[in-house]
């Protein structure tokens, strides 16, 4: 048996669909960007770290933004 979700039941799932999302993309992202950096030979850490192109973490604007788009869809008629 199914209940209705009441409106801050569905923002709150919304919100978490986001979240979820943007953190999935944000990893996928991060393990390319750190197999494709050049490591040092005799410890393995990563040399060019500070060149611009580490992607940027997920921020709480990001999440709005996109919960907004998905928002978008359920609202619309």
């Amino acid at each position: 048996m199914t209940t209705n979700k009441n409106a801050y039941e569905i923002r709150a799932d919304i919100l978490k669909e986001a979240t979820g999302l943007l953190q999935c993309q944000y990893e996928r992202e991060m393990n390319i960007w750190e197999q494709t950096r050049t490591r040092d030979p005799q410890n393995g850490k990563i040399i060019d770290a500070n060149d611009g192109t580490m992607p940027k973490p997920i921020n709480t604007k990001d999440i709005l933004n996109c919960a907004n788009e998905l928002y978008s869809f359920v609202d619309s008629k």
